[in-house]
C-alpha cells in the first residue's frame, strides 16, 4: 500500500464503493485459475505488487484495510468512529462483495520450448541452452506467484567450482561404473533427465515417463541407491506430488487427487514389481483426469500436467513401441545402498544442513542439468544391465539362474522335461503352469539374443536356442 486512500465520509461511515476502489487501487482483484470453464468455475482472490501474484484471504485483506484507516488517522486520531464501521461492516468482505473485485487477466512467465525460468529474491533466473541469466523481474511483462519465488539471492557460477559440491558429486555417483567413457555418458543422461523434470514446457513431443531403476547386484535390486532423494531435489524448485508406487491403483476412485493445478512434476514412488505403466499411458500423452471429494471433477490438458517420474527396485516389463515411445530409463549406479548412504559419504544430510552458499551451489547444479537438456534433449546413455533387470523382473531370479546352467544350444529341448527339472530343482514354483514356464523360457532366449525354433511331435513340444550368427 503505497498511499493513503479515503473511503469513509466525515462521520466515519465506510462507503462500499470507495473501499472496494480503494482494493482495486491497492493491486486486489480475482483471477480464474481454469479460464477456459470460466462459467462455471470459482475464481481466487489475489493481490498483486508490481509483477508479483499472491493468493490472499479474507483476514489479510481486512488487515490492510485496517492499517490504511490508521495510517490516514495518525495525526488527528479520529480512527475511532470509522474502526467502529469497520467492525459493523465485516460483511462487505463476505465471499460475494468480493466477486465485486476486478477480474484480472494475468499472463504468468512460462517455460517456452527453448527457454526455462525460476524465480530468486533478487530476480527471475532465464536459463537458454547456452546461458544462464539472472534479470530483473521489471524486464519482464508476465507475472510470476510470489510462492514461487526462492527465498535467496542466486549467483550464477562457473561448473568447475561445482566440482567439489557434494550434489554434485552424488549426482557422479549416480552415475558410475568402472568405464570413464560410460560414466561421462551416464552423468549426460542423469543431467538431460533432470532437465526434462524440470523444464515446464510441454508440446506433443513431451510424452516420456521418466524411470528411475536399481541396478541389479549380485542378483539383487540395490535399494537405498538415492533415486528418491533425486526426485526430492527436484522438488526443491519445482512443484512436487509424490504417490506411494506400492498403493497406486488407478481404479480407486481418488487415486489422483493429490495433485493440483500447479504440480509441475507427479512422481509415483517405489512403485511394486508388478506395476502396469499402461495405466499411466493417457496421463503421459493425453492429460491427468482428477476425481476430486466434493468437488467438481477436473482434467488438465496436456500442455498443463505435471510431467511423469517412477522410481521402482525393478523394472517395467514392456517391449512393444508404445511402451518405447512413453519410457526413458535410467538405472541408478550402485554407489549407495541401505548400508551406505550420501550422509555416510558427505557427513551431512542434503538440504537440511546447508546453508546459503550451499543452496546457491545447488540451483546452479540443477540449472546446469536444465541448460544441458535445452541444448541437447533427452540423452540416452549405455545401459548397465537393464537387460537382466527386465528379465528378473518378468519371470524370477531363481528361473534365470537355472536356465543359465542347463540349457543347451543348438538341440531340442523337451518343454515339459525343462518344466519338471526345474521344479524339481525349486519346488516352492508349483504353482506355476508349464504354459507361463515356456514363456519364460521364451524370454530368456529373446533377452539372451538367440534364435528360437519351437516345433512339436506327437504329444511332445520342443524348443530349440541356436546362436544367431
Amino acid at each position: 500500500m503505497n498511499e493513503q486512500f479515503i473511503f469513509w465520509t466525515g462521520d466515519g461511515k465506510i462507503i462500499p464503493s470507495l473501499l472496494y476502489e480503494f482494493l482495486s487501487h491497492n493491486g486486489f482483484g480475482k483471477y480464474f485459475p481454469n479460464r477456459v470453464k470460466k462459467k462455471s468455475s470459482e475464481p481466487i482472490i489475489v493481490m498483486l505488487n508490481g509483477n508479483i501474484v499472491s493468493e490472499v484471504n479474507i483476514s489479510y485483506i481486512i488487515g490492510v484495510v485496517h492499517e490504511n484507516i490508521i495510517a490516514c488517522t495518525q495525526e488527528a486520531g479520529e480512527s475511532g468512529p470509522i474502526l467502529d464501521s469497520l467492525h459493523r461492516s465485516t460483511s462487505l468482505f463476505g465471499p460475494k462483495n468480493l466477486m465485486l473485485l476486478p477480474t484480472l487477466n494475468l499472463e504468468f512467465i512460462s517455460d517456452t520450448l527453448r527457454t526455462g525460468y525460476a524465480f530468486f529474491n533478487n530476480g527471475v533466473i532465464e536459463i537458454t541452452g547456452n546461458s544462464i541469466v539472472v534479470a530483473n523481474y521489471d524486464d519482464f511483462d508476465g507475472y510470476v506467484w510470489e510462492n514461487s519465488i526462492i527465498n535467496i539471492d542466486f549467483q550464477p557460477i562457473d561448473i568447475q567450482a561445482l566440482q567439489n559440491f557434494d550434489f554434485f558429486q552424488f549426482l557422479l555417483d549416480l552415475s558410475q561404473v568402472d568405464s570413464e567413457e560410460n560414466t561421462r555418458s551416464r552423468f549426460d543422461s542423469l543431467k538431460s533427465l533432470i532437465g526434462y523434470l524440470m523444464h515446464r514446457f510441454k508440446d506433443g513431443n513431451t510424452t516420456k515417463a521418466i524411470i528411475l531403476m536399481d541396478v541389479y547386484k549380485n542378483g539383487r535390486p540395490n535399494g537405498g541407491s538415492g533415486k528418491s532423494l533425486l526426485i526430492n531435489a527436484i522438488g526443491k524448485i519445482r512443484n512436487l506430488a509424490t504417490i506411494d508406487g506400492k498403493k497406486y491403483d488407478q481404479r480407486e476412485w481418488f487415486g489422483l487427487s493429490s495433485v493440483g493445478l500447479d504440480t509441475e512434476v507427479l512422481s509415483f514412488d517405489d512403485i511394486k514389481k508388478d506395476f502396469d505403466l499402461e495405466q499411466l499411458f493417457p496421463l503421459i500423452t493425453e492429460g491427468l483426469y482428477q476425481r476430486r471429494k466434493y468437488k467438481d471433477h477436473l482434467f488438465i490438458q496436456h500442455k498443463d500436467s505435471p510431467k511423469i517420474a517412477l522410481t521402482t527396485n525393478y523394472a517395467i516389463n514392456g517391449d512393444s513401441d508404445s511402451f518405447k515411445r512413453r519410457m526413458f530409463e535410467y538405472e541408478v549406479s550402485a554407489t549407495y545402498n541401505a548400508e551406505f548412504s550420501p550422509r555416510d559419504k558427505f557427513m551431512r544430510n542434503f538440504f537440511d544442513e546447508w546453508n546459503d552458499s550451499d543452496w546457491n551451489c545447488f540451483y546452479n547444479t540443477m540449472f546446469l542439468c536444465l541448460q544441458f537438456y535445452l541444448a541437447n534433449g533427452l540423452v540416452r546413455s549405455e545401459p548397465i544391465n537393464i537387460g537382466l533387470t527386465k528379465m528378473i523382473s518378468r519371470t524370477s531370479e531363481d528361473f534365470v539362474e537355472w536356465a543359465d546352467d542347463h540349457i543347451t544350444l543348438g538341440s531340442p529341448l523337451d518343454k515339459k522335461e525343462l518344466y519338471e527339472s526345474f521344479l524339481e530343482l525349486y519346488p516352492d514354483y508349483k504353482i506355476l503352469k508349464q504354459r507361463s514356464f515356456t514363456d519364460w523360457l521364451r524370454a530368456w532366449g529373446k533377452y539372451k539374443n538367440l534364435f528360437i525354433d519351437e516345433r512339436h511331435s506327437g504329444d511332445s513340444r520342443y524348443i530349440t536356442f541356436t546362436i544367431i550368427i
